[in-house]
């Protein structure tokens, strides 16, 4: 409009006119924006009709009457085109104002939800490549060697123990939740295949629930990160008897763990979250992907014992 208004022969005449159009222009794509982002997104639109209908009515008002100034207006001027014309720019331009920050704030929220996806894409399959590790499956493996030599009765079950654990560690991704009945029976497996290797030293002292939870789902492979971390903490420990303790139920619509494990003052320090497996940091980060603030997480050390008490939300059956 400027440049038209140079190529005029009525430069001086019209440049005030060309400028109240621009400034008014700006005026209501901005004003478009802030109703967008402040109404538009939130579904506040009463609040939205109401605002919005203020400021078509405001700037239409200043738009005709700074127009009507400009032309130097008499009684005998026809001002109706500045009454239609003017409330029409405002409206086409609020409107496209809110467009684009709709647009633009709808792609925006689009790119968070992939950020999230992917954040929580990685977060299992960092959970996939952790499952069994070969350190833990070359020992079990020894192990039952070993047993095979000396108690060679005992071997079936537990290659039958193992075979289990190592279906279910590789098929359980597949579905987003889980029976809580297979999640214990996964954590049995791995605890008697774990106590193969601490023999006598280990005094392990268990309350897990065994009835009313036929209809309760989790996401798998969360609760065996503790037990799993529990039971290399304790390895740690230079004590002739390790124990651990572990408590898991059903309590309302939640499923609660409580797991300790006894640690040694020298090996104290050395039961960081890098040595156990997932670690608490990245547990932490997919617990909060699956369930953004339905879940509760407290661990630490409490004199000569690492506990960690979880509650998180289970879900129906369907």
């Amino acid at each position: 409009m400027i440049v038209i208004a140079l190529q005029s022969n009525k430069f001086i005449e019209l440049l005030p006119r060309v400028l109240l159009v621009y400034v008014l222009i700006i005026c209501c794509t901005y004003s478009g924006r802030w109703l967008a982002q402040q109404f538009v997104m939130k579904n506040k639109w009463v609040l939205l009709i109401l605002f919005g209908s203020l400021g078509v009515l405001l700037f239409s008002a200043v738009g005709v009457f700074a127009m009507v100034y400009l032309t130097n207006y008499s009684l005998e001027q026809d001002i109706s085109s500045f009454v239609v014309i003017t409330p029409l720019l405002v409206i086409l331009t609020m409107l496209g104002g809110g467009f684009v920050t709709t647009t633009r704030m709808v792609f925006q929220q689009r790119i968070t939800e992939a950020n999230y996806l992917q954040q929580r894409a990685e977060a299992e399959l960092q959970l996939l490549i952790s499952r069994l590790s070969p350190h833990f499956l070359f020992n079990t493996l020894n192990n039952l060697y070993g047993l095979a030599l000396t108690e060679h009765t005992r071997v079936p079950q537990l290659l039958l123990q193992l075979s289990d654990l190592l279906s279910y560690s590789i098929y359980s991704s597949d579905e987003p939740t889980v029976r809580l009945k297979d999640e214990l029976d996964y954590i049995h497996n791995f605890i008697a295949l774990e106590s193969i290797r601490m023999s006598d030293r280990l005094i392990l002292n268990t309350d897990i629930v065994t009835t009313g939870y036929e209809d309760v789902e989790i996401p798998p492979m969360v609760l065996i990160v503790f037990v799993e971390n529990a039971f290399k903490h304790s390895k740690n420990s230079l004590d002739k008897a390790i124990q651990i303790d572990l408590k898991i139920g059903v309590e309302g619509d939640s499923v609660y763990l409580r797991i300790s494990n006894s640690i040694s003052k020298e090996h104290k320090d050395n039961t960081a979250d890098k040595n156990s497996g997932l670690g608490i940091a990245t547990t932490i980060r997919r617990l909060d992907l699956l369930y953004g603030k339905n879940y509760t997480l407290d661990y630490g050390h409490q004199e000569n014992k690492y506990i960690v008490e979880l509650k998180m939300k289970s879900y129906a059956k369907s």
